[in-house]
């Protein structure tokens, strides 16, 4: 009977998250001169910048730090506050590290 009542509590556990509103977030893209360079956002990796350029991606609304960063380059930081359903650029013109 255990088994029962627990695997009923996690069905409707897992029906319930399928139908949760998604979280509102807003439109993000990055035009940047050195298309390897690596997109950090919040201190996370996201991936390189050509993934993030033209129509962008989706970002979750709110406050972030984001980092556009290549060896042997100058790192560009800028902060961002994407409104939910708002739309957000992050123009990373890299420059070369002196040696």
């Amino acid at each position: 009977m255990r088994r029962g009542v627990a695997g009923l509590a996690l069905a409707l556990l897992v029906a319930s998250c399928a139908h949760a509103p998604p979280p509102a977030g807003g439109g993000f893209r990055v035009e940047c001169n050195v298309s390897d360079a690596t997109v950090w956002i919040d201190d996370v990796l996201a991936g390189e910048a050509s993934g993030w350029k033209g129509a962008g991606r989706q970002l979750r609304a709110g406050f972030h730090r984001i980092e556009i960063r290549h060896p042997g380059y100058y790192s560009v930081f800028q902060e961002i506050d994407l409104p939910a359903g708002g739309q957000a650029v992050v123009v990373a013109r890299l420059r070369e590290t002196l040696d």
